[in-house]
This record gives C-alpha cells, structure tokens and sequence, in this order.
C-alpha cells in the first residue's frame, strides 16, 4: 500500500507469535510466544528485550495472551492452556526470567486463544476446540467466548465456536466485532457498554464472497475511524476493513505468510505492530521468507488507533505475591 513503510523489529522470529500489546509507560511492545510458553517485551527506545518464561510444571503446552491489570504495574494475567492466570514481572527483573503461575480461573475447553479487554477493563477471551500435533482443529465449535468480569464472574457470551480469535470496540462502544477463524468471517454484535451484554449477531465481511483467497482471519484492532485491522493466516497482509459498507478497503503485505494478530501503539498510537509465525511452514517456505515468525511495525498508514484497556479488578490479584 502507498505510504505505509513495513520495519522488521529486533525480536527474534517465533514459531507463534501472537497478542502484541502496548506499553505505553515503559515504551514497549509485549509479545506472546505461544509454544515457547514466554512473553517477551521489546523497548523499542533502547533496543532493551526481556523474555519472561512460564514454568507450570509442564502441564500446559501454550501461552495465549498477556494483560496488565490496572492499579498493580507488576502485575499480567496470562492464559497458560485451559488457565486464565496472573504473574508478576518487573522491569529489574532479569533479562531472562522465569516465574510460577497462579490461577485465576480456569476451563474445560481445550485451550484459551486470542483475548482483549473492553472499554470498561472486563477481559474477554475466547477458547478452541481440541488440536493434533501440527495445530489443526479436530473437534468443531467445542469452544466459545468468554467474559470475565470485575469481580472475577465468568460469563459464557458466545459457544460452539471452533477457533475464537480477533475482537474489538467501536470508537463509540456501541459495537463488538468478532472472529471465529473458522467461520472465515468477521462479525459484529451490538454491545452494551454499561452490562457488557452482546447480542444481534451478524456478519460483516464474509471471506469467501471477499475473494480473499485461502487466507484465514485471526487477530484484529480498530482505528479511530471505526475501521478494522485484520491479521490474515496463511495471507501475508493486513487488511483494513470498513465495517459499515462491509468491504475491504486497503492492504498492507508483509513478508511472512502467516500474519496473526495486531495493536497500535507507538507515542502516537499511529503505528500498527502486526506478529506473525513459522507455524505450518516447510523449509522450502522459511528459506523463501526469511522473515517468517517476525514482529513487524507498520507506520504511514494516516490513522491511528487508542490505548489497549488493562483489566480492572475488583479483587486484589497481587495480594500473594511476595
């Protein structure tokens, strides 16, 4: 796309890379590494990288999410496998570190994937069905999407969902928009913003009927524009969405062929840090695109995007900690 300048960050190339988010206090960007089961935070000032690594005696095979909960700094609640978890990590802490996880509440799904707070700090999250070994989906619409309240309520919002992935907010909070990967299709509900309640469900853009090919939705954001940004799986680009007129309006490529997910950040909020993954790449594919599995920044785009929502509790999540 004309104008936008695509910049391979420092960070190195992951398997999964997934849930970019930004820090906007200590100028960096957090990372998932989902099979390494870490996160990693890259400042993007000084070049500094931490990586923090999750040790839950081997139980669960993922790392999903990271989320810093309000009011404590040290505090990010992860989903380690079928867990929602919190830990603590500070920025003095070692460049390599490893910390024990404790749950906050867990699942019998197979395992959580892409999660977001909303405007409010409620954090919703949303599972899969069961997997094999190369990560395709085995069982269909065995997972949902789920909301955790203030009070640490779970709220089941939406099930039989297969692989539940990008969500976000209208600017004016009047719209949740939604992916189940493998529904190939980007939906939205109307949103209460007071409740946290969604209903009306419909589609927005439907894949197919968008000729977007064998490319797969999967993480998502919005601008201050009400558009959508959206992270294509086995499709090396960013798409930018009008959700009104349903269509695509504007498309970045990059070169990793599996894009999955997005935030803005930046001082600014105007640019687009986009992670993608090696997974299901032979090394016929990774020798053609070195660059697979990177983090990538994405300026020049002429619109910009607000701050991500830390989850607001209303139960002191860091009372055990030492």
């Amino acid at each position: 796309m004309a104008g936008a300048i695509v910049e391979q960050l420092p960070i190195p190339c992951l398997y999964l890379g997934e849930g970019p988010l930004w820090q906007p206090d200590l100028e960096a960007l957090l990372v998932v590494d989902v099979f390494g089961k870490a996160v990693r935070r890259h400042f993007v000032r000084t070049g500094r990288h931490q990586v923090l690594h999750i040790d839950d005696g081997g139980e669960a095979k993922t790392v999903t999410m990271v989320i810093p909960v309000e009011g404590s700094p040290d505090s990010y609640l992860l989903t380690v496998g079928n867990r929602i978890c919190v830990v603590r990590w500070r920025t003095q802490d070692p460049d390599e570190h490893t910390v024990r996880p404790r749950v906050v509440k867990d699942t019998r799904d197979s395992h959580f994937n892409d999660a977001k707070c909303d405007p409010r700090g409620r954090l919703w999250v949303g599972t899969t069905g069961p997997q094999d070994e190369a990560g395709e989906i085995t069982q269909m619409f065995a997972g949902a999407l789920y909301r955790l309240d203030h009070d640490l309520t779970f709220n089941k919002c939406v099930d039989k969902v297969s692989c539940s992935n990008g969500l976000t907010w209208s600017p004016d909070r009047k719209t949740f928009y939604y992916i189940d990967s493998e529904a190939f299709s980007v939906d939205s509900f109307d949103y209460d913003d007071v409740t946290g309640n969604i209903s009306n469900r419909r589609t927005v853009l439907d894949y197919s009927t968008a000729c977007l090919g064998g490319a797969i939705p999967d993480g998502m954001t919005s601008d201050v524009d009400g558009n959508l940004w959206i992270a294509n799986f086995r499709g090396s680009q960013v798409i930018c969405v009008d959700p009104v007129k349903g269509r695509v309006t504007r498309q970045v490529d990059l070169p990793s062929k599996n894009v999955t997910s997005v935030c803005w950040g930046g001082p600014d909020y105007a640019t687009l840090y986009v992670t993608s993954g090696k997974m299901r790449l032979n090394l016929e594919d990774l020798e053609r695109c070195p660059a697979a599995g990177g983090t990538f920044a994405i300026t020049g785009l002429g619109t910009r995007g607000a701050p991500a929502t830390a989850f607001r509790s209303a139960v002191d999540l860091a009372a055990d900690f030492e």
